[in-house]
């Protein structure tokens, strides 16, 4: 069973209703870089090279964002399906709305549900075992605060 660490986390925004309340937030122990993450397949006993695996992988990102910016939804196999979607302004009328009123693109990622991984929500929190970050070594805090500062609020 996978051993999330989370770390708590205290709402100080006070527009919010939720200010006050403390949540639990994922604590990242590193970020892999793609040549870590290429041994990582390579020590799962992948019949192919560093070369072969990390070729592949650049090739599918290269193919993702050409396929994607080509409107098209990308499915694999059984993780799920990566898209895009625009925020735009709004225009008074049909005929005003054009392309110019696209002000961001995002690229989404929606889990495959009915295959064998079951990454929606409820699956992966019944998978994971969470400890909290301060039942852990001190270590684990520096690595997370040394991250690349993504953070999502609840």
């Amino acid at each position: 069973m996978a051993k999330l660490i989370t770390k708590k986390y205290q709402n100080k925004n006070e527009k919010s209703s939720a200010c006050g309340k403390w949540y639990a937030r994922i604590a990242y122990t590193e970020t892999l870089s793609t040549e870590e993450f290429v041994k990582h397949i390579r020590n799962h006993g992948s019949p192919f090279d560093r070369a072969t695996i990390m070729g592949v992988l650049m090739t599918a990102c290269d193919c993702l964002v050409e396929l994607v910016l080509d409107s098209k939804k990308v499915r694999l196999g059984d993780l799920g399906t990566f898209y895009l979607s625009a925020k735009s302004t709004g225009s008074e009328t049909e005929d005003k709305l054009t392309a110019e009123n696209v002000k961001k693109l995002y690229l989404r990622f929606c889990p495959n549900l009915k295959r064998s991984y079951a990454l929606d929500s409820v699956s992966m929190r019944g998978m994971a075992s969470l400890r909290d970050i301060a039942q852990i070594d001190d270590r684990l805090q520096t690595a997370d605060n040394e991250g690349d500062g993504e953070q999502t609020e609840p």
